[in-house]
């Protein structure tokens, strides 16, 4: 905890002096208390152990996004840009792919939830989050820990679990929006106690040639009481047809494409249905996703999975705290131009005991290709005095290969049947403070090592590439939150973090030692949200695009502003995003014929209005 922590150009701190600036901040005096403070406006979180807890009560690192820090956002990509841990990387407007990585990891290695049940791809291992869109959910919840203990493969740096709306009374509104870009978005949703039914479309031009997205999206839930608890059955459907313009042709000219005809077609669905009571709940669920690319140089191409699972969990009360035991089924199938099809499934049982501030938890799992794997961990909360709380946890985590990792041949590459999951072991120390009644303050020191980490070793000789556990890497970091609730109205925040994610080990040896690729050292966001209406200012720090840490990412700060105006039934709203115009890129890829190497834009200055009218 003594090592040197480079924080820009030739400034350094060690760990222990910012560790000691935090507990001069908040530590006045050291003293035993019983109870743990209750913080005003905290919520219950669902994510982290699969039962609702105050966040103040969990030894995790947990934030949680409502409804009003939701609004004005469109998709789940937006909604996380200020979110603590998080690596956002876009490669352009809306259609454009968005990948989410936690505390310097890759974006496989998250496990991205929709009501507590996976949505990763088969395929490919990660999310697109820019597909995931905002009209239908309550909350988003982000857990900045391994949780393999609960949801099995995928969750080594933790899960982002996206909660959908229930119905609760009767209500509705229609809504319409225009912007930049030929943007525009039009929604309408319905409910009473029983139903909740909604649905929208997005369309634009986008901002660069070959840019357009034509989306729709739509959404029920239906729940009934039943003797045997509340019967929920939820319905999602996603649908957009996206035009692929690759990287610009120079970057002096950001509009430009070098991929003009390339098309990409998404359709999602899926389906969930569960009974739930107080200590019990069963779930069946399907997602389907059908993807078709349709480039002019490579060829068509498809992308197609079904993922069918059960899953059954029951709580126990016991006189000195809380037992949950579950179980899981799933499969996996795929169909892809370049991996064939196959399947895979997957048997899980976990089982997870509170005795008093200390959490345990066991899972096992049996995957048809990457074998058995157990996962435990363990948390404890501790209370130092009235208003301080020191945390501690540890666990292990796994991700079990993709099917294009298994079975992926297109004559140059050759993924591996007998590939071995990759691995990782994670703790972390935390202290928060409660500064008042409506004040929260805590900052974390978290370590992960990853082993058996899955590359593409490339081979000129033969000219053939094949996918190996050949990889390591070695992740620490501090994250810092400020935190002040305005009564029921919003909140202020403040939050920092720092990480230091190195390659330990490479089948490329110029590559270890080196920084993670696109896994900035910095980055701060501070942000005010009131009612539905927010300002938030978001500072990316200095990235690498490459193994070697040669191609720099510059550093960039974006600001965004949205105001939201409710007059009787009628809201008025008006967001302008990177309101300074900033001139930045997050991601970074390659002309198809020249193979130089090119950032992607992201948009200048937008603007949307948008008139909502409760029905």
């Amino acid at each position: 905890m003594l090592q040197r922590i480079r924080l820009s150009g030739n400034r350094t701190i060690r760990l222990s002096v910012l560790l000691s600036l935090y507990l001069s901040f908040v530590i006045c005096h050291l003293s035993f208390a019983a109870d743990i403070p209750k913080f005003y406006g905290e919520e219950l979180i669902v994510t982290a152990t699969k039962l609702p807890k105050p966040a103040r009560q969990l030894p995790w690192n947990v934030t949680r996004l409502t409804e009003k820090e939701l609004a004005g956002k469109t998709t789940l990509s937006e909604a996380l840009q200020t979110t603590t841990g998080i690596d956002l990387q876009s490669y352009g407007y809306y259609g454009a792919l968005n990948s989410i990585r936690l505390r310097g990891t890759g974006a496989s290695q998250v496990l991205v939830l929709l009501n507590g049940q996976r949505l990763n791809s088969q395929l490919l291992g990660m999310y697109d989050c820019g597909d995931i869109y905002l009209d239908d959910v309550q909350a988003v919840e982000v857990v900045r820990a391994p949780l393999s203990a609960v949801y099995g493969s995928d969750a080594i740096s933790g899960a982002i679990n996206v909660i959908t709306k229930t119905p609760e009374q009767t209500s509705g509104y229609v809504s319409s929006a225009t912007g930049s870009f030929n943007t525009i978005e039009n929604k309408f949703n319905i409910s009473n106690p029983n139903f909740y039914l909604g649905g929208g479309t997005l369309n634009s031009t986008g901002f660069r040639r070959n840019g357009d997205l034509a989306a729709q999206n739509w959404f029920t839930q239906w729940q009934w009481a039943t003797p045997l608890g509340n019967l929920i059955a939820q319905y999602k459907y996603y649908d957009a047809n996206k035009g692929v313009p690759g990287v610009p042709t120079s970057e002096a000219d950001p509009a430009s494409a070098t991929e003009p005809n390339d098309r990409q077609k998404d359709r999602n669905t899926r389906f969930g249905l569960s009974l739930a009571s107080e200590n019990y709940r069963l779930a069946a669920f399907q997602n389907v996703l059908d993807q078709r690319l349709d480039p002019y140089i490579w060829g068509a191409s498809t992308n197609q999975t079904w993922q069918n699972g059960l899953e059954w969990q029951q709580t126990v009360n016991q006189g000195f705290g809380q037992a949950l035991f579950g179980l899981d089924y799933r499969e996996d199938k795929g169909k892809g131009t370049m991996s064939g099809e196959h399947a895979i499934n997957n048997y899980g049982a976990f089982v997870q005991e509170e005795i008093g501030n200390l959490t345990l938890g066991l899972r096992g799992d049996k995957h048809s290709t990457a074998g058995i794997s157990l996962n435990p961990r363990l948390g404890l909360v501790r209370q130092l005095n009235q208003g301080l709380t020191l945390k501690l946890s540890a666990g292990t985590a796994f991700r079990a290969p993709t099917l294009n990792e298994l079975y992926w041949n297109d004559g140059y590459m050759f993924g591996d049947a007998s590939l071995r999951p990759e691995k990782s072991l994670s703790y972390e120390i935390g202290l928060e403070r409660q500064l008042g009644e409506n004040t929260i303050a805590k900052v974390s020191y978290y370590v992960t090592n990853t082993t058996d980490l899955i590359l593409w070793d490339w081979r000129s000789s033969t000219i053939e590439a094949r996918a190996k556990n050949v990889g390591a890497a070695y992740i620490e970091g501090v994250e810092f939150e400020w935190v002040k609730q305005l009564g029921r109205q919003g909140k202020a925040f403040i939050n920092y973090a720092y990480q230091n994610a190195i390659d330990k080990e490479d089948i490329d040896p110029l590559a270890v030692g080196k920084r993670l690729r696109f896994t900035p050292q910095t980055k701060y966001n501070a942000g005010l949200v009131y009612n539905e209406s927010s300002l938030t200012l978001r500072h990316v720090g200095e990235s690498y695009a490459d193994q070697y840490n040669t191609v720099v990412m510059p550093a960039f700060t974006v600001v965004d502003l949205h105001y939201a105006k409710k007059l009787a039934k009628v809201e008025i709203e008006l967001a302008i995003r990177n309101l300074f115009d900033t001139v930045y890129s997050e991601a970074i890829g390659n002309d198809p014929v020249t193979w130089a190497a090119r950032k992607y834009p992201m948009p200048g200055r937008n603007y949307s209005v948008g008139l909502k009218i409760l029905l």
